[in-house]
């Protein structure tokens, strides 16, 4: 999903990701919600700003998994129990893995339309976004 997780569940189930990592992928939705109503240069820059701001968040992530700190050569560990953690004593929320898997595309398809914007890549985008708000809908149901 995000660089190097591989954390497998059964549909339905959650995962627990890092409130950070949550709350930037929030702030990502609200720049793509703005950018979806006028997809004009500026939007489309603050929505760059945003996702490098994750891109920043998900490298202190891949940093900390790589590093020894809090890593089973000492023992037992539970790194990388948490998604997008960034230290051993990371807040986390657990989140349907459904949801985080739509986050995922909605932020690749966001990426793509910021990097080379055509109207393929803004109908990918909308439509990633759509597949979003239809996951969360089912959950809150």
């Amino acid at each position: 999903m995000f660089g190097r997780q591989e954390h497998q569940t059964d549909e339905g189930e959650e995962v627990s990701v890092d409130a950070n990592l949550e709350l930037d992928l929030g702030m990502v939705e609200q720049s793509i919600e703005a950018y979806l109503k006028d997809p004009s240069v500026d939007l489309r820059n603050e929505l760059l700003t945003v996702l490098e701001r994750l891109d920043q968040q998900i490298d202190r992530s891949d940093a900390y998994e790589s590093s020894v700190i809090g890593s089973a050569a000492f023992g037992y560990s539970d790194k990388g129990s948490v998604i997008g953690e960034t230290s051993s004593a990371s807040p986390a929320e657990d989140i349907p893995e459904s949801v985080l898997r739509a986050q995922t595309v909605l932020i690749k398809a966001a990426k793509r339309d910021v990097t080379a914007p055509t109207p393929d890549t803004l109908a990918d985008l909308r439509a990633a976004d759509q597949a979003l708000s239809a996951e969360r809908s089912k959950e809150g149901a």
